[in-house]
């Protein structure tokens, strides 16, 4: 047994060497365009491959020990118990077998071997790994062995603290990574996983751990794509709630074979996400906010059933902080929290769910104070000073916590948008990413509306849509329409301004290499298609770069904001 417990702990390492490994290549990637930071990506680029192929080496080899470790393993309560190590051979097969899959898949360059693309390859090869799996996997191996008295522990003399969990970054960001991975703990019930997560954290044993989900006990949480599940623990007599506040991306389910309905289920499960944050978050309508009507519900039932004089904490990614926030905002219902990547709160969906928070006047400071018909709101200490004043409490218990150039942050500098709280920033030092999360600079209020509205309709022409067949065939359609409309109208001063506008944003924050040029009075004239007849005329359309996509994605998501979070914050 001691012989197996040291190799699941090296591997386990191997794997939390991975995960960083794919951090640093993602942040390695050269997005600036010029022939210095490529000349770089040569001895860079080595020592990733190097890394990677000896952590690639360790890992099979230990999970060929482990499994063979596993089947040679012979405890007395495997006689008491006959279902114990078959359960722990299935989880080390399966961790065999992800092994097994990768090796045997073949990872080809692109066409141009540049060296960009061998950087492109090895994150690739990374993710591939599946290393959120294997670690589920493991994890599960952890629990069997403890729920059988099988894993030695080691507790620590000084009792439990309270919000000492709450504090500990890693316990927050896998707790958040677990509700995406629940999927794989389906054989155990989550306080068994929870147990084990606290006990690896603060080496206490809670003595008591029960899970509330939200779409178990509400039938219009999946209806309506919300998603939350609480904790109630208590740890050495103090009362703990974690209540755990899901983003917008939708996990997947790898336990349903077919490929076709885990598409169908993932992108219904955006759908829906982004029906909330476009019509509550960005727009701020009365259309659509029964996410957060199903959020207050599952807050009323959790505090009517948890023990009397327990912590409540919350804690959210992306849409999951905007719930948060909002929810203290309008019920002070958290004795403190913490979220990463957070949406913002929109006033004016306050001003819908609860129009008593604040008295007329109050109502009518705030709208001024975030209305941006000037142009002129912009994310500075003062503007948060001036809105803080306004509000019944100072919030100091809510950690916003972001990456600094985040794209969520954008949302911030929309109309009638606030944080409550702190807010951390982190970064990287002499980091160059040129991702513009201060659109302001770039865009005129009218542009911004323009923007907002634009994805007003297009959601409002979503709404009959029933399966994902239909959200996709929709999405062309209006998008067909306003392409349309766009030929249609070019030749006007105000289109083209903001056609050019918005394409200059997108290429100052690195989504185009080459600087969009505006409209010539030669190409009006034209009777060209749009499509062909733009590409001649804005070359820079072929140019779009859908790498600074996907990492602005990869550093907004929990795997990749989590490692700035061992970083000095900027505290606001």
């Amino acid at each position: 047994m001691k012989e197996l417990l040291s190799t699941l702990d090296r591997l386990n390492r191997i794997y939390e060497q991975l995960d960083l490994l794919n951090f640093r290549a993602h942040k390695n990637f050269p997005l600036t365009f010029n022939n210095e930071d490529s000349k770089k990506l040569l001895p860079q680029n080595k020592r990733l491959y190097f890394s990677y192929s000896y952590l690639n080496r360790e890992k099979t080899r230990l999970t060929n020990l482990m499994l063979n470790q596993i089947i040679d393993l012979r405890v007395p309560e495997f006689i008491k118990d006959t279902t114990i190590h078959p359960q722990l051979i299935d989880k080390a097969l399966k961790l065999k077998n992800v092994d097994q899959t990768h090796s045997k898949r073949s990872f080809n360059l692109p066409s141009r071997n540049r060296k960009i693309n061998k950087l492109k390859k090895l994150i690739s090869i990374i993710d591939d790994e599946n290393l959120n799996q294997c670690h589920g996997y493991l994890n599960q191996i952890y629990v069997i062995l403890m729920l059988n008295n099988l894993l030695p522990l080691s507790f620590r003399k000084e009792p439990y603290q309270g919000g000492e969990l709450l504090r500990d970054t890693d316990f927050r960001t896998t707790l958040l990574q677990f509700d995406y991975d629940r999927y794989l703990y389906q054989e155990f019930a989550p306080e068994y996983y929870l147990k084990f997560l606290i006990y690896t954290r603060v080496n206490r044993m809670p003595d008591y751990v029960k899970s509330f989900d939200a779409r178990e006990l509400f039938p219009e949480a999946a209806e309506s794509g919300f998603s939350g599940i609480a904790y109630e623990i208590s740890v050495d007599n103090i009362k703990e709630c974690y209540v755990v506040f899901k983003g917008t991306e939708a996990s997947t389910d790898y336990t349903e074979r077919s490929r076709s309905k885990r598409f169908e289920k993932s992108i219904l499960e955006n759908y829906k996400d982004w029906d909330y944050n476009v019509n509550s978050i960005l727009v701020g309508s009365d259309k659509n906010y029964l996410q957060l009507t199903v959020a207050q519900n599952f807050l009323r039932y959790i505090e009517d059933n948890i023990a009397p004089r327990t912590s409540i904490y919350g804690i959210g990614h992306s849409l999951g902080g905007h719930f948060v926030q909002t929810l203290q905002l309008m019920n002070n219902c958290f004795d403190g929290g913490y979220t990463l990547n957070s949406a913002p709160i929109n006033l004016k969906l306050i001003q819908h769910v609860k129009p008593t928070l604040f008295s007329d006047d109050v109502w009518k400071k705030l709208f001024q104070l975030t209305d941006d018909s000037d142009g002129t709101k912009f994310i500075t200490p003062d503007l948060n000073r001036r809105i803080k004043n306004l509000l019944p409490h100072d919030y100091s218990e809510i950690i916003n916590e972001y990456f600094e150039q985040d794209m969520t942050q954008v949302f911030y500098e929309l109309p009638f948008t606030i944080w409550i709280g702190q807010k951390w920033e982190y970064n990287l030092s002499n980091w160059k990413y040129p991702f513009k999360n201060h659109p302001r600079a770039y865009l005129s209020s009218g542009e911004i509306h323009a923007y907002q509205h634009f994805f007003e309709q297009l959601f409002a022409y979503l709404s009959s849509s029933d399966n994902s067949g239909q959200v996709f065939r929709n999405s062309m359609s209006f998008i067909g329409i306003r392409t349309k409309i766009l030929h249609d109208t070019i030749k006007e001063p105000v289109t083209a301004k903001y056609f050019y506008d918005y394409s200059n944003y997108l290429y100052q924050s690195g989504l185009f290499a080459d600087k969009p040029q505006k409209v010539s009075q030669e190409f009006i004239e034209q009777k060209n298609s749009l499509f062909r007849g733009s590409l001649r005329e804005w070359p820079f359309l072929k140019t779009i770069n859908p790498d600074m996509l996907s990492l602005a994605t990869y550093f907004h998501v929990i795997n990749g904001a989590k490692h700035f979070l061992n970083r000095t914050p900027t505290k606001h």
